[in-house]
Order: C-alpha cells, then sequence, then structure tokens
C-alpha cells in the first residue's frame, strides 16, 4: 500500500498555478497534501463560460497519475472532456492520483484512502480554492470515471454522498470478483490455438457453431469461458487479458494460500493430477544475457505508458530495467510465456519476483506489481521461469463461487437459486452444493453495495471484454435492492452495444493479435458519445428533475449470456439499433465485379434523438463513407450497390450515428454498427 489509509491529510499545497492555451484556455493547478501521496490537478476555465459546477474525473487502471486528461489518456479518448464541462455544462474539472503515486506497486484499490478518501479530499479542497477564484463555491459537483476509475467513482458515490451530486461510472461493474477472467485464462492455456477458426465460426455469415473441429479439452475451456459470460459477438477478442494482473495482485492479498493449495492440498487438480497441466506448465532456467533499461518500456500490465505520466513520483527511474534476454531456448511460441513468473535467484535482486510477457527475445516485466522491474539484475544471474501462479489462477473458477452474493431466491420456487447473471455456473454445483473444494477470499479487495443516496449514470459496453458482463447486472441487482420499486428515480443502466472497453482503434491492437487499426474501427464503436450524453442528462437530472433516457432493457441467458431488447422503443438508453443486409442476408457470395445491394436501416429509443449520420465501410478497413441523408429523424434505411474487383472475404459494416438534440445538437455522437460478409469469387 502507497502510505497510510487512515484517512487524514496536512495542509494543501500548490506549486503550480498558471494560465495554458491547450487543450484549451484555463488556468490550471497543481498541487497536494502536506505528509502524503496525495496529488491533484484543477482546470479552470475563463470566468465568462463558468457556471457553478465541478466535475471531477478519475483515471481508470490502477490511478496514480493526476494529469491523465491533458497527457496520453488525452490521446485515448478523453480529448472532448474540456469542450464538453467548459462549453455545454460550465464546470471546472479536477483530478487526482487517487492517493499513490504511479510507480508504487498497487492496484489503486487498496483501502478507503484509494477507493474514495483521497479523491473526496481533493474534490473538498477544490471546491474552496474555486470559491477564491470565482467568488462562490460550486452549486453542484459530479463524480465520474471509467474502468478502474469506475470503480473507484462509485465508491465514491457510495461512501461520500456529502461531497458530489451524482455520478457517472463506465465500462465497469461489482468490482470485487467474478468467474470469467478465470474461465478466460483457462480457455487461453487450453484453446487459444483454435481462436481463429472459433472467430471465422462467429463472425456474421459464418456457421454460428465455434466448436466445430475441437477436441474434449479445447471444447471444455470455450464452453466455461461462455458459462462464466463472454460477450457473444466479442469472439474477435478472445485473448490473453492483462487485466488479470489486477486479479492476480488482489487475490494474493486476500488469498495468499491459494497459489500453494492448488499444487499441494488433495482435492486440488495440481495436486491431484499434475499430469493432466504437464503440457501447459512452463518451468526453466538461464543466464541474465543481456538487461534492457531506459525511459521507453511498457506500463502496467504491459500497456503503453499511460498511468504516471506527468504525475510526482518519490522516485522517477524505478523501474528503468524493464526487460531482460536469457541464455535459453524459449520456444517458438512466443505466447507460452505470458504471465510466467520470473524469479531472481542470485545477485542484487535476488528472490525478486516479476511477472513477465515475452517480445522477441526479450521478457518484459510487468509494472503494476514489480515496481522495481528488473532494477539491480545484471549479465551473470540467474533466473527460474515458471507459470504455477497463472495455472492456479486459470483454474480457480472451479473454487471460488460466492454464494454469498451470487444466490437469490428464486421468485417461483421460492428456493435459493444462482442469480440470472451467474445461472451459467451452475454445471459446478449438485442440489445447490458446490463440487469442488471452495475458497473464501473474493479477487479483488472492493467492498461495493449499491446502496447509492445520490443520482447514477452507470455505461456499460456489450463487448467490453475485460468487464465481466455478470458484474455489471450484479451490481445493477444490488441497487435494485437497495432502492426496490425507487431505482429508476436514481439510477440509470445504458448499455452501448458493440462497444469494448476503450477505444478500439487505439486499445485492442496492443492486447489482440489482430494489429491493424482500421480493422478494429470497423468491426465495434465508441462509447464517448454516451459518455457525454450521461454527464449532460446527470446535470439535468440532478438539478432540473428531468428524467434521462431509461435503464436499457436486457437480460441473461441460463448460461450466462447478454441478451439485449430487439426493438429500440423495447430496448432504451440513447443508442441506435442497427442492422443491414448484403443481397437480403448476412451472408451474400458473388464473382468479382458483380453489383451487391446492401441495405442498412437505423431506428433510436423514442425520446433519445434522431439519426443524424450514417456510412458505409465496403471493405471492412475502417474507411467510412458518409450517405447524405435527407431528412435526420428517429428512423432511416438507405441502401448503396458496391461491386468488388478483386476475390476474396470482406466484411463490410454499417455505421449510424445519433445525437440528442437531432441535427442541431453539437460535440460527440452515439453510433452503432452492423457487418456482413461478403464472399467473391
Amino acid at each position: 500500500m502507497s502510505e497510510s489509509n487512515q484517512l487524514t491529510f496536512g495542509e494543501a499545497f500548490v506549486d503550480v498555478d498558471e494560465w495554458r492555451d491547450s487543450p484549451r484556455p484555463h488556468r490550471y493547478v497543481h498541487g497536494g497534501f502536506e505528509g502524503t501521496h496525495t496529488r491533484f490537478s484543477f482546470y479552470l476555465p475563463p470566468d465568462e463560460l463558468y457556471r457553478g459546477r465541478m466535475f471531477h474525473f478519475l483515471s481508470g487502471g490502477a490511478g496514480g497519475d493526476e494529469n491523465s486528461l491533458v497527457g496520453q489518456m488525452a490521446g485515448f479518448g478523453l480529448s472532448w472532456a474540456f469542450d464538453v464541462v467548459f462549453d455545454q455544462l460550465g464546470g471546472f474539472l479536477v483530478e487526482s492520483n487517487q492517493g499513490h503515486f504511479g510507480n508504487e506497486g498497487n492496484t489503486g484499490m487498496s483501502g478507503d484512502l484509494e477507493l474514495f478518501g483521497a479523491s473526496a479530499e481533493t474534490a473538498r479542497y477544490s471546491k474552496v480554492f474555486a470559491a477564491g477564484i470565482y467568488g462562490s463555491e460550486p452549486h453542484h459537483s459530479y463524480v465520474w470515471g471509467g474502468s478502474g476509475g469506475g470503480v473507484r467513482s462509485l465508491c465514491c458515490i457510495e461512501n461520500r454522498p456529502d461531497v458530489w451530486d451524482g455520478d457517472v461510472s463506465f465500462v465497469i461493474g461489482e468490482a470485487s470478483g467474478s468467474s470469467l477472467p478465470l474461465m478466460l485464462a483457462y480457455w487461453w492455456l487450453y484453446c487459444r490455438t483454435r481462436r481463429d477458426q472459433i472467430i471465422d465460426a462467429c463472425e456474421p455469415g459464418g456457421s454460428g457453431d465455434p466448436f466445430d473441429g475441437l477436441n474434449e479439452e479445447e471444447r471444455t475451456a470455450l464452453a466455461a469461458v461462455y458459462r462464466g459470460g463472454w460477450n457473444r459477438g466479442a469472439e474477435s477478442q478472445l485473448w490473453a487479458s492483462a487485466a488479470w494482473m489486477f486479479g492476480m495482485s488482489g487475490l494474493k492479498e486476500n488469498d495468499p494460500s491459494y497459489f500453494d493449495d492448488f499444487w499441494t492440498q488433495p482435492g486440488y487438480l495440481g495436486h491431484d493430477h499434475p499430469e493432466r497441466l504437464a503440457s501447459v506448465l512452463v518451468n526453466q532456467k538461464g543466464t541474465v544475457t543481456r538487461v534492457q533499461r531506459g525511459p521507453d518500456g511498457p506500463g502496467q500490465m504491459w500497456l503503453p505508458a499511460l498511468g504516471g505520466l506527468g504525475a510526482e513520483s518519490e522516485d522517477p527511474d524505478r523501474g528503468s530495467s524493464y526487460g531482460i534476454e536469457l541464455d535459453v531456448d524459449l520456444g517458438d511460441d512466443s505466447t507460452r510465456l505470458y504471465m510466467a513468473r520470473a524469479t531472481v535467484l542470485t545477485g542484487n535482486a535476488m528472490n525478486r519476483e516479476i511477472y513477465v510477457a515475452r517480445e522477441g527475445d526479450l521478457l518484459l516485466g510487468e509494472r503494476m506489481t514489480a515496481p522495481d522491474m528488473f532494477d539491480g539484475v545484471e549479465v551473470g544471474d540467474v533466473v527460474q521461469l515458471d507459470n504455477r501462479d497463472l495455472i492456479a489462477w486459470a483454474h480457480r473458477w472451479m473454487y471460488a463461487l460466492d454464494l454469498d452474493r451470487w444466490v437469490v431466491e428464486d421468485p417461483s420456487t421460492k428456493e435459493p437459486t444462482l442469480a440470472p447473471e451467474y445461472a451459467g455456473l451452475g454445471f459446478l454445483m449438485v442440489d445447490g452444493m458446490p463440487v469442488y473444494p471452495q475458497r473464501q477470499g473474493r479477487i479483488l479487495p472492493v467492498s461495493q453495495s449499491g446502496r447509492i443516496e445520490r443520482k447514477v449514470i452507470h455505461v456499460s459496453c456489450t463487448h467490453d471484454t475485460i468487464v465481466p458482463l455478470p458484474s455489471v447486472g450484479h451490481y445493477h441487482r444490488m441497487v435494485r435492492e437497495h432502492l426496490g420499486d425507487k431505482v429508476d428515480e436514481s439510477y440509470r443502466l445504458w448499455w452501448v452495444e458493440n462497444a469494448p472497453h476503450g477505444a478500439a482503434e487505439l486499445l485492442l491492437p496492443f492486447v489482440t493479435p489482430e494489429k491493424d487499426p482500421g480493422v478494429w474501427r470497423s468491426r465495434l464503436v465508441g462509447y464517448d458519445g454516451v459518455i457525454c450524453e450521461a454527464l449532460r442528462a446527470l446535470v439535468r437530472w440532478v438539478e432540473d428533475g428531468t428524467a434521462p433516457s431509461p435503464t436499457t432493457s436486457y437480460r441473461f441467458t441460463r448460461d450466462s449470456g447478454l441478451v439485449l431488447a430487439d426493438s429500440a422503443a423495447e430496448r432504451g438508453g440513447v443508442q441506435p439499433l442497427v442492422w443491414a443486409t448484403a443481397n437480403g442476408g448476412l451472408c451474400a457470395q458473388v464473382a468479382a465485379g458483380d453489383p451487391i445491394t446492401l441495405v442498412g436501416t437505423a431506428e433510436q429509443p423514442p425520446g433519445a434523438g434522431s439519426i443524424v449520420s450514417v456510412s458505409w465501410d465496403f471493405e471492412g478497413i475502417g474507411s467510412f463513407s458518409e450517405v447524405p441523408i435527407e431528412e435526420p429523424g428517429s428512423s432511416i434505411t438507405v441502401e448503396a450497390t458496391h461491386a468488388y474487383q478483386k476475390p476474396g472475404t470482406y466484411f463490410a459494416s454499417f455505421r449510424a450515428a445519433a445525437h440528442p438534440d437531432g441535427p442541431s445538437g453539437t460535440g460527440l455522437l452515439v453510433e452503432n454498427l452492423s457487418r456482413l460478409r461478403i464472399v467473391v469469387g
């Protein structure tokens, strides 16, 4: 933990107070609290734009950065925040490092300080500071954040409703644990070589049977990941998840003995049948031949170094030795060593453990769980590689049914049963009893309650493969249990169809084998337009009593698959429904040069504005051509004719975008899309 979790703070100090012109003209203030690691940044608009509001942004991941809105996160999809908050909402922006520096080696969820305490103190002081500039404290204050920041923004609004008047949390659910990340790791160990054929079966116009051609072990692994709540239609994102590091780190705090018990105690697969794990086990020892040093290493979870950029740190050079090479044959499969544990056996860094990922011959360290990385490691040091922790992690779903949280009363039989969002895990129980020995420790040390006293708009994405979809349904259920029939007075859940965890063209080339940003731009949409509308709608809801668009209508199947209502009127939310056909179907076969008729339709839910833009990407490469709209409306159908000149398989994409204020609206649009398969002979 970065500092004491006692919520005490020294005097506030300001060490930067200056005028800046980018990304918008504003007064920039940086400071912190004496005797703590908490640092903050305020972005204050000119007097003529200010209308008495504060908007407190919580950055994602582990936090640890008080400059994310103007650092690389601005290029990751948040540069619009200044326009929306300054121009449309008349507020100033606040952010903090949420109680810790970015290179201290934690998840940003270690107790009340990091979950909400540092943010609350930052918000409190920002109001005092604003009063000195504008003449009075803001009349309303709001908190908003996504991913790890969304976990913490929900904790803020649950625990400190005296500080903020409302919240927009996005791409997050109930965060203390879900079986899906464990089941995805299980799929990774046993089935990743079948990824391409699974994707092809599930793409538009595919066979629809992802199990075809798999062996018994592979079928079991794929079935497990679906039953854990994997996003149907998001098979192209099936791959190892760097977010496992959050869970691995949290589980080592909450249930540290599990990683040994799996291999040493009866009832666990690692003890009872270690021979079944031999095909996936890594166990190698080597000598260091090179240490890679410099400022250009990866950030947390091997992602680009977003977290901590521009943030204060007691030791900014910590972890600058970020990779090593060994004198052993690592094999042809570069994925085999993902999340293997490198234990330094000799030298100044002896006994240090660093999780690694392979890039060519280089083993890259993971910064969040080992902030020192390979500092102190020298050529000639001996390192042991093994993936026993990952294997134990990947099998924990057998031993981690959280029956206290996941069991509800069946409304018809009045008997206990798994909640609908977790119904897919029923195969792990017989007559209400777990088949395998069960563990008590949860994955992350986060205790969300759903006990909200302020208004919340919760935004989640159907193709977010980092946040388990059942955990979103679980948080919604906790809120319903707390608020009862008054839930609609304080809470909305808006699903965004066909949207991933972050900007697809920026995030997914880093975390999947598909490296072409254009392909991802053609497959998926962003959710920034929904966040913009959520912020605007939250202000109207809190201050004027104007109810926002209703919660998206959805359900979970008995195998934990998410299903949205299939008509705009029934679905609700703020996103258009979009569908398309090629020669009347999802798949068309044509000869090269022959014309094909493409039809796209979009419908906007009632009261959510109108369709203002439609476009086609015929090649599936992310290059969209806009189609003129004669008259924007709630429903639009367009037709196009296209001829493919070269044989091959193409995935055409039809995209529609809406604005809550129709064609007169300003700012980002709310998008959705539909895709087609065209086979050209």
